[in-house]
């Protein structure tokens, strides 16, 4: 199968809208931290913004530093962050795909580089997800897939 330069991306307006509207959020509560903080009297009225700065590096950690867009070419799939270097990982180093509900319903793709056994967390937000999961496990001689996942991908095998 040709994947020469298939890439699949988090919806940009969806990324962009996140980040601005965090921005907007960082910007309040700084504001409010410097400017409202000494006048206010309840601890609840107090804490209010350290909760929003809470949520909004919560909200940039996920835009900026997890995997923005998964890009196959014909022996490799490289997933790229926004503000990191991508991760290029040959398809033969690839072991396993699977489901994982206990950390935020994540998709885990174990995979092996320099001996180690290493893990990455693919957002479900990806465009059209299952046919990436499908391209990775077409791809990938003996993969091993756990139950959700057998009946979620298609392959040709």
């Amino acid at each position: 199968m040709k994947n020469k330069n298939l890439v699949f991306r988090f919806p940009p307006f969806l990324r962009w809208l996140s980040i601005i509207v965090a921005l907007l959020a960082l910007v309040w509560a700084v504001y409010f931290i410097t400017q409202e903080f000494s006048t206010l009297d309840k601890w609840y009225k107090k804490a209010v913004p350290f909760v929003v700065l809470f949520l909004v590096v919560n909200v940039f950690y996920k835009n900026l530093f997890t995997v923005n867009s998964i890009r196959f070419t014909d022996s490799s799939v490289i997933f790229k962050p926004l503000l990191l270097k991508g991760i290029e990982i040959q398809f033969v180093q690839i072991k396993k795909i699977e489901f994982n509900i206990k950390a935020g319903k994540s998709i885990i793709l174990t995979y092996e580089h320099q001996d180690k056994t290493k893990t990455l967390f693919i957002p479900r937000g990806i465009n059209k997800i299952i046919i990436v999961l499908s391209l990775i496990a077409d791809n990938v001689p003996g993969i091993e897939l756990d139950e959700f996942m057998k009946t979620v991908i298609t392959t040709d095998k």
